[in-house]
């Protein structure tokens, strides 16, 4: 039984690229990671990769202010509470059935996906520069390194090193053949 179809949304390669990203399994759980500690949008993660890996390089003060503030409000007011009830479905529902319980979780788990695709369909459409492609992937690298320290000096005081290793993996995911030390965020 399927809630929603993906038919409905428009092609996108920020989804394309944020999914290929985030089904890797450390990848996944850095992000997650940094969500519970540090309450970060993930989508936010992503989109800071993206614009970078995908030739479009930094985010303008405009665009990553655009994206923070239609993410928060849209995490705050939608993603949350389908995760909050996710997550409550986990666990004994007495008195409710059990199965009809985990029924239940599907499909809010499939809700909150839906949510998390349309936070990302918005997200892009914050770009309107299309992508130059003429960045070599150290540039790329460290034009990512720079929207993720942006976007975490936007959303957040305390950056410590777990925090820093998680998004290493992220980014390093993303740029195998990047060199970290060459960046803002992870040089030395």
């Amino acid at each position: 039984m399927a809630i929603f179809s993906s038919a409905v949304f428009p092609p996108s390669q920020l989804w394309d690229y944020a999914v290929k990203l985030y089904n890797d399994a450390e990848v996944s759980a850095a992000c997650l990671r940094l969500q519970d500690r540090r309450a970060l949008d993930v989508n936010m993660l992503l989109f800071c990769v993206w614009t970078a890996a995908s030739g479009r390089g930094r985010l303008s003060p405009e665009e990553l202010e655009a994206g923070i503030e239609a993410g928060m409000r849209w995490q705050a007011e939608v993603v949350a509470p389908l995760r909050h009830v996710r997550r409550y479905l986990k666990g004994s529902v007495v008195p409710a059935d059990g199965r009809l319980a985990s029924e239940l979780r599907r499909g809010v788990s499939d809700s909150a996906l839906f949510a998390e695709h349309m936070e990302i369909q918005f997200l892009n459409e914050i770009l309107k520069r299309p992508a130059t492609g003429s960045f070599g992937a150290e540039e790329r690298g460290e034009a990512a390194a720079d929207n993720l320290a942006a976007y975490l000096n936007h959303v957040t005081e305390i950056i410590d090193t777990d925090d820093l290793s998680d998004l290493l993996l992220i980014w390093q995911q993303a740029f195998p053949e990047a060199d970290p030390r060459l960046t803002g965020l992870f040089g030395s």
